[in-house]
């Protein structure tokens, strides 16, 4: 009976010629990664063992947590690449993609092969085949050369090697290895791996003999391909899971924050949609009453516990279960269907149900694949590397929008060496940031453009319409229009996170149609003690780089500007924009603005405006904008001096100044 859902029936063959033309479209659209792991700890891993780039290696390479049998696979592409002379980045991490999706496709099919004999019903069994390759999340995880998707298709190896009812050595040999390669790829996966090995104990009723040659075959795997692997790519003797435990236990919530112990409660409702992730939550919860035998929830139930008490959560920790998602629902509606087989209204219901469901997918398909990956903050990056590759270009970024590295650190793999970036800090100085030999883009997030944009005296106004003003033309975004509005719907896309591209097309500065024509700029980013009252410059925090000015009682000036008010004598206002850290809600810190004539003949002027009237969040950067209309026999004075100030012992911090005379 298990065959029997690979007959050559024409809906069945259909299922899997479409399927599979959904995975490897998905794969090449889906360019870029869903998180910083999938590159940083993988491809950018492997790029220390080879000399085709110069790799960015994350911390946890130092503290040997990580496998590395993963990088060393990455490590046999990026060798075969350099071999056939393939450089292309981005072609690169495609086929290692469609690899991916080939390994995925496979698993889950041998996976419904095997487990499809426990529903009765020819017609559920086919449901079930497409449903197992065609709920729109599956082919995008699949697709992803992770730890999270290889975890999981292991998982699915190593089950469908169990349920396929043969018990030979050769079998066994291949269950033990199956597991092994789970549990290597991803550590976590030990708890899903433990549970379905409780069940094959307690409810299954093996006996012990049956695990000596899977649990030596586990042994000999691990060793090998785990302890082997990871020692060999670490330069010295590894037992990486036990260091995972022991680092991530002391870290990582206070390194990555943390989230309530219901968050994966919430997600697994909203994540896949309400109309796929409330009837879950039914399926889970009606299994656990009337089936808790069902071999499928002794899987998901100790891995979703345990993720649940662990502080430091995200949803993609869980994508390894959702290989499992298809059969966790076909096992409840065989079981209703069985119950309720020939009533008109369960037949009604099932009509009425599967349009929608099929409704859903294909919307959540398309939108995968007519996309790029995570929060497509790749899509510029590949917009460069297809059109403008032997250009020169600057890019200005926004908060999490630099295309070669959202998170500040920049890739090694898929650096472009001709192109500069710079973190965008506010709209009075980003004409300062261009480029006159370059191709300039400004990128920006779709939750922060307002906010950053729509400062001072553009307040209020229509971010497009002031990017316009300044000379920069709005291009395209990571996310086609036509999908943008569906993708609300589907929690996996939020779509505040959608990445807006703008070329600048006007003059130099781009302040040609606006009060700035004539203004001049003066721009510090604390990285070199170009100002006054350098030694305040820490490493302690930084908005941008690596710097910043910290100021309090003991040091009570932070970096100060101070010029001839000859240079700027036309001006009739100041604006100054800077980032400011404050670990408390403190009125004396302030932004002083000095002017000052060396005759004597005039009394010296000072002003101050206090940080705590601009801003009163702590604990985290905020851009203050200042404006401040200059006095009418400005010009008469000799200098002019701007300068943090701080009398307290309270440290407070200040990064990427920018003052503007105009």
């Amino acid at each position: 009976m298990r065959n029997r859902i690979f007959s050559a029936k024409p809906a069945n063959l259909a299922i899997y010629v479409l399927s599979f033309v959904v995975f490897i479209v998905t794969a090449v659209a889906n360019y870029g990664y869903h998180h910083a792991d999938e590159l940083f700890q993988i491809i950018e891993y492997a790029g220390l063992k080879t000399d085709t780039f110069t790799p960015l290696v994350a911390w946890e390479y130092d503290v040997q947590i990580r496998p590395m049998l993963q990088p060393t696979i990455c490590l046999g592409f990026l060798k075969l690449f350099e071999f056939i002379s393939v450089s292309d980045p981005y072609v690169q991490a495609m086929v290692m993609r469609i690899f991916a999706a080939v390994v995925s496709y496979l698993a889950i099919v041998l996976f419904v092969r095997n487990t499809a004999c426990r529903i009765k019903s020819e017609k559920l069994r086919t449901v079930y085949l497409a449903a197992s390759l065609l709920i729109w999340f599956i082919p995008y995880i699949a697709c992803r050369f992770s730890s999270e998707t290889f975890g999981g298709v292991f998982l699915l190896f190593a089950m469908s090697i169990y349920f396929s009812g043969k018990e030979d050595a050769l079998h066994k040999v291949l269950l033990g290895i199956c597991i092994a390669l789970s549990f290597i790829f991803r550590f976590q996966m030990g708890l899903a791996i433990f549970g379905f090995g409780l069940w094959a104990l307690i409810i299954d009723k093996r006996g012990w003999r049956f695990f000596i040659v899977p649990a030596i075959s586990f042994i000999v795997t691990y060793l090998a391909l785990g302890v082997g692997v990871d020692s060999w790519f670490y330069g010295e003797f590894v037992f990486a899971p036990y260091r995972y435990v022991k680092v991530n236990s002391e870290v990582s919530a206070d390194m990555f924050g943390s989230s309530p112990w219901w968050y994966y409660l919430d997600n697994l409702v909203s994540y896949p949609t309400y109309f796929i992730g409330v009837p879950l939550a039914a399926a889970i919860v009606y299994l656990l009453v009337r089936n808790p035998k069902n071999p499928y929830l002794w899987c998901l139930i100790p891995f979703f516990i345990v993720h649940s008490m662990i502080a430091h959560k995200e949803v993609r920790f869980l994508f390894p279960m959702a290989f499992l998602v298809p059969a966790i629902f076909m096992s409840v509606i065989a079981r209703l269907d069985e119950r309720w087989e020939g009533k008109r209204l369960w037949k009604i219901t099932l009509y009425i149900v599967f349009p929608f469901f099929v409704l859903v997918n294909v919307v959540g398909l398309g939108a995968n694949m007519s996309k790029s990956a995570g929060y497509q903050s790749f899509y510029l990056a590949k917009y460069i590397n297809d059109n403008l590759k032997n250009e020169q270009v600057n890019i200005i970024y926004g908060p999490y929008s630099n295309p070669y590295g959202p998170f500040g650190a920049i890739s090694g793999f898929y650096k472009n060496e001709n192109a500069t970036m710079h973190k965008y800090t506010n709209i009075y100085g980003i004409g300062y940031l261009l480029r006159e030999d370059a191709v300039n883009f400004f990128t920006c997030r779709k939750c922060n453009l307002e906010e950053l944009v729509c400062v001072g005296e553009f307040a209020g106004r229509n971010p497009f319409d002031v990017l316009r003003e300044l000379g920069f033309e709005y291009q395209s975004q990571s996310i086609p229009k036509f999908t943008e509005n569906l993708c609300e719907y589907y929690s996996g896309y939020d779509t505040g996170m959608v990445l807006y591209v703008f070329k600048y097309v006007g003059y130099k500065y781009g302040f040609d149609e606006t009060n700035f024509k004539e203004a001049v700029f003066y721009y510090n980013d604390c990285e070199n003690p170009e100002w006054e009252q350098s030694q305040t410059l820490t490493s302690e925090k930084s908005f941008s780089g690596n710097y910043s000015s910290v100021v309090y009682a003991d040091s009570r000036y932070g970096v100060t500007l101070e010029d001839s008010i000859s240079k700027v004598s036309g001006a009739r206002s100041l604006s100054v924009v800077l980032q400011v850290y404050q670990t408390d809600e403190i009125r004396d810190p302030c932004l002083a603005f000095e002017i000052i004539d060396d005759t004597g003949e005039k009394e010296n002027l000072w002003y101050s405006w206090r940080i705590i009237d601009k801003t009163k969040r702590t604990d985290e950067w905020v851009n203050v904008v200042m404006d401040f209309e200059l006095p009418n026999n400005f010009s008469e004075y000799s200098r002019f001096k701007i300068y943090p100030f701080n009398p307290i012992e309270t440290p407070v911090y200040f990064d990427d100044i920018f003052v503007v005379f105009y």
